[in-house]
């Protein structure tokens, strides 16, 4: 029997093969400044792009490319309304796009996730914009009024549609959950930092109690990245991060975190690591612990270092 094929991650660049990039395609080449923050940082991600950008990037809001009828936030949106918002971008299918986000990799994995689903041709994500600017690369300090003053031109996208099985729901993951035999044949990897899992912390979010599904294991986003620059690690501290962690690449994995942003940092990592196969490609639970905590009942929301 034929082995099955890992996936090849190329699509991380560093500052430098981004500027080669940019100097050698022939089609164009967008930067998109996904920046977001967690509701208790008092900052905004649309503000900084308006003083500071990566000259010709565009402002993906995620908080606003979403499905609106969904009370969990920042849920995937439909086919259409993410090709109106890459339309408004002034995105064509022939364009080359380059996901960053200012505190080095935290959002941008989401968006450089959303844009492989929605099947955008060729998408890269910058490893990352703090070595960008620590290499005194290019910036754009020009200050805008609004983000859409940096498109020039809308366009008329249109998406193929979304990679459904890349994608879990909460009915996808309870119905993994509640049954120990088949929960066992799954990794359930959560990204929330370790304090959350356990439920020593308490969530960001008033009144959403912390703790962790049976099964799950913790490997906080932030164990992914190299702690000084923000960078993914090698393939080899990698693929040794999720086997020490007991992730198994012969199972299907499903990543979370609080609300489905780092657990995309996770799902990179582990295409990154060579652990995951083109057979198993990883999957996003979107809703995440947010939605988990809300629909789930208490037999399923475990404290402390159990996990089963």
């Amino acid at each position: 029997m034929t082995p099955a094929s890992k996936i090849s991650l190329k699509s991380i660049l560093t500052p430098a093969a981004f500027r080669t990039l940019l100097a050698t395609s022939k089609s164009p080449v967008i930067p998109l400044d996904a920046t977001w923050y967690l509701p208790n940082a008092g900052k905004s991600g649309k503000d900084e792009f308006l003083s500071e950008r990566i000259p010709g990037a565009r402002f993906f809001d995620i908080d606003q490319v979403k499905d609106e009828s969904s009370p969990y936030p920042h849920m995937l949106p439909s086919v259409e309304v993410f090709n109106k918002a890459l339309g408004d971008l002034g995105i064509k299918r022939t364009d080359k796009l380059v996901v960053y986000d200012k505190q080095g990799n935290f959002s941008a994995p989401r968006l450089f996730w959303t844009l492989s689903i929605f099947q955008h041709p060729e998408v890269y994500i910058l490893d990352n914009f703090t070595q960008y600017k620590l290499q005194n690369l290019p910036i754009d300090n020009n200050v805008l009024k609004k983000v859409e003053e940096a498109v020039a031109e809308k366009t008329e996208y249109e998406s193929p549609g979304l990679i459904e099985d890349r994608v879990a729901s909460y009915s996808d993951l309870r119905q993994i959950i509640i049954e120990p035999l088949f929960r066992s044949k799954f990794n359930i990897i959560d990204a929330r930092p370790y304090e959350r899992w356990t439920g020593e912390k308490p969530e960001p979010r008033p009144g959403l109690p912390s703790g962790h599904l049976p099964g799950s294991i913790s490997i906080p986003f932030s164990e992914v990245l190299d702690s000084e620059t923000k960078e993914f690690k090698s393939e080899k501290e990698l693929a040794k991060l999720f086997t020490d962690k007991g992730v198994d690449p012969d199972k299907p994995t499903i990543a979370l975190c609080g609300t489905g942003v780092t657990a995309c940092v996770v799902e990179t990592a582990l295409k990154k690591s060579g652990l995951a196969r083109e057979d198993k490609p990883p999957i996003v639970y979107d809703g995440s612990w947010t939605e988990w905590a809300q629909r789930s009942d208490e037999r399923y929301i475990l404290k402390g270092i159990h996990s089963t």
